[in-house]
């Protein structure tokens, strides 16, 4: 299982959100915010139904150029 913290972006069904809040009680759950044109949108989500995003952690050269 994956572990995440306070602050770290994530996607949560397709939509990019920041974790704000970890509940430490089992099951562990996230407090995620998002903006939108709207105003603030705030969901619960468990560890298994966020995911890391994939361009924050796989490597890859991206220097070439420089």
């Amino acid at each position: 299982m994956a572990s995440f913290t306070v602050g770290e972006e994530v996607l949560f069904e397709g939509q990019r959100y920041v974790i704000s809040t970890a509940r430490a009680q089992t099951p562990y759950r996230y407090r995620l915010l998002a903006t939108t044109p709207d105003g603030a949108r705030m969901v619960w989500a468990g560890a298994d139904e966020i995911h890391k995003i994939d361009a924050y952690t796989r490597p890859r050269d991206d220097t070439q150029g420089i």
